[in-house]
């Protein structure tokens, strides 16, 4: 009887985490654009839904990429279904209420479409599609912008390029902590990178912002070369994500 009880609790647990995805780095990177656009426009009702439609476009994409990856059809369908019905329904909230930014959304479905190809290669960790992720989480930065009637364009597209560079920087901070580490030329670029990023940040935005991109940058020399574990570097993410959005705020 134990013993059957103790597969059903593993198969409902499989279950559960087929609507959870697991690339808790991604998380920040569906959350603080979004924020940073609202907050530099005017918050608003189709915010709500707008974030509802896009929580459900990360944990449905992220199935049907499962899906492809593994053909578990199986597992993967319920997620799909579910996330697809709360994503229609949510988005056809927002263009009743927007019309005139449908076109924003399918902007999109040509890198969405990139995405898919890396994830039927079984090679989604590849630079190109890390890349094209960061590209189209922070374009929520601006369609959040437009749903809150922002009007300086010029503000939303530095918070943009800034959001942009931090999240490649940490695309190269965090293969050298897992998947690349002690990996010299991850490192390199790493550092390469997060040296760019503060340096034309502190171009975009006044002098004091360059001091969280100061610290990132601190993190990416010192951290790889310290025995931390997996879960550690997600959590210290979070902490650097907020510092970001916090700053990235702060300018408005």
């Amino acid at each position: 009887m134990s013993t059957v009880s103790a597969d059903s609790r593993s198969r409902l647990l499989k279950r559960v985490r087929s609507y959870i995805p697991n690339q808790h780095g991604a998380w920040a990177m569906l959350i603080v654009p979004f924020v940073v656009g609202m907050f530099a426009s005017r918050p608003n009702m189709t915010h709500v839904w707008l974030f509802v439609a896009w929580l459900a476009v990360y944990c449905g994409s992220f199935a049907c990429m499962q899906w492809i990856k593994t053909r578990r059809i199986t597992v993967y369908l319920g997620p799909m279904l579910v996330y697809g019905v709360i994503f229609v329904v949510s988005a056809v909230v927002v263009v009743a209420l927007r019309p005139d930014i449908w076109w924003m959304g399918a902007v999109m479905l040509p890198l969405f479409v990139v995405n898919l190809m890396f994830a039927k290669q079984k090679n989604e960790r590849h630079l190109v599609n890390d890349f094209v992720a960061v590209l189209q989480f922070c374009w929520m930065l601006i369609i959040s912008f437009e749903i809150g009637g922002g009007t300086d364009w010029s503000l939303a597209w530095r918070l943009c390029a800034a959001c942009v560079l931090y999240f490649v920087g940490t695309v190269f901070y965090v293969k050298t902590m897992i998947r690349e580490k002690g990996n010299p030329i991850y490192y390199a670029l790493s550092i390469i990178v997060h040296l760019i990023a503060a340096s034309i940040v502190g171009l975009l935005f006044p002098a004091w912002i360059t001091v969280p991109f100061a610290l990132l940058f601190i993190r990416a020399v010192w951290m790889p070369k310290q025995a931390v574990t997996v879960k550690q570097v997600g959590i210290s993410e979070i902490g650097f994500s907020a510092v970001t959005a916090c700053s990235l705020i702060a300018l408005l």
